[in-house]
């Protein structure tokens, strides 16, 4: 059980939702999942929250430095 991360930049595609919607459902309990995003795409945050918060992942989201933006989230029991 390690971390994963993916990086949704240049863009979000609906392959990378489908992919994160599949990953999301094997995760195990307490497993951390960092997802990066380019900052002009945080607007579509919310679709990518919504996945997370619906199956049992606590959110929390930040900016980054550069043109970065980042949520990180940890599976918890439902």
């Amino acid at each position: 059980m390690g971390d994963i991360s993916l990086d949704f930049r240049p863009a979000i595609t609906p392959a990378e939702i489908a992919k994160l919607q599949q990953l999301v459902n094997d995760m195990e309990v307490g497993q951390h999942l960092s997802i990066t995003l380019e900052r002009t795409d945080a607007h579509q945050a919310d679709e990518i929250l919504n996945i997370l918060r619906d199956n049992n992942y606590n959110c929390q989201t930040k900016g980054g430095h550069h043109d970065e933006f980042y949520i990180r989230a940890k599976k918890e029991e439902e």
